[in-house]
């Protein structure tokens, strides 16, 4: 599971940020700790960190 803050989840909605965004947190779950990591990942950069065991995406845009 992957959680979503609502910044996370309002970016997602009304700049069409594909899916891709969400697997690619899973791959990277297993690094993840309470430290915000940013990382790209298929034309996306992606901020996010573990919090009570499961990963949570902070933001998502598209990069330039």
């Amino acid at each position: 599971m992957v959680a979503l803050t609502m910044h996370a989840a309002n970016r997602i909605l009304e700049r069409k940020i594909p899916y891709a965004a969400i697997v690619a947190c899973r791959k990277v779950a297993p690094i993840l700790n309470e430290k915000p990591l940013k990382f790209r990942y298929q034309g996306l950069v992606i901020v996010a960190k573990k919090t009570t065991g499961s990963p949570r995406i902070i933001s998502v845009w598209r990069a330039e």
